[in-house]
């Protein structure tokens, strides 16, 4: 009888486990669920903005065309820090080499941020005057919410939230 108690316990123990472990995994939202692309975001603004086909196919191109951009940006701009940095670790590193590195990375970043900025009037030209304004109301509304819940940058200050969301090492969403 005391064997029988025993097990069914150790059952019970090992399903509640199973049960608050899978409680706790994060939620499946965002890129990690849609995969490599657009975001769930993407997809309520193109709902909201009322796209047509051509507008959709158009955004798509534009977003591949700057990741690919990006990657690349990424590429070059990893291998400069890693010269930079063996560098930086010599004692014996020439001061020109140095320079010139420091230079290369600042005109890789200067670069990229007039190709952003390009890049911005380029994304404009594709949707209508009123698509434009819905796109700029949405943008407003999303900066209000984002200052409202922690800053510019959108982080919530720990020393405002109840210590019981506080995870072991700092942060962590319950």
């Amino acid at each position: 009888m005391k064997r029988r108690f025993f097990m069914v316990l150790l059952t019970v123990a090992f399903i509640g486990s199973l049960l608050a472990a899978s409680l706790e995994a994060q939620p499946f939202f965002g890129r990690k669920m849609m995969g490599r692309g657009p975001g769930l975001g993407a997809e309520l603004l193109k709902d909201a903005l009322q796209l047509t086909p051509e507008q959709e196919k158009k955004l798509e191109e534009f977003r591949k065309a700057r990741l690919n951009e990006a990657k690349s940006y990424w590429e070059k701009m990893g291998k400069l820090r890693e010269d930079l940095r063996k560098l930086l670790q010599d004692s014996k590193a020439d001061e020109k080499k140095v320079n010139s590195l420091i230079d290369e990375i600042s005109k890789l970043k200067a670069e990229r941020m007039k190709a952003q900025f390009k890049n911005k009037k380029e994304w404009e030209k594709i949707f209508t005057p009123e698509q434009l304004k819905k796109l700029e109301e949405y943008r407003q509304d999303f900066r209000l919410k984002r200052e409202l819940l922690g800053g510019p940058r959108g982080r919530m200050d720990m020393r405002l939230m109840p210590r019981r969301y506080w995870g072991l090492g700092g942060w962590c969403w319950r």
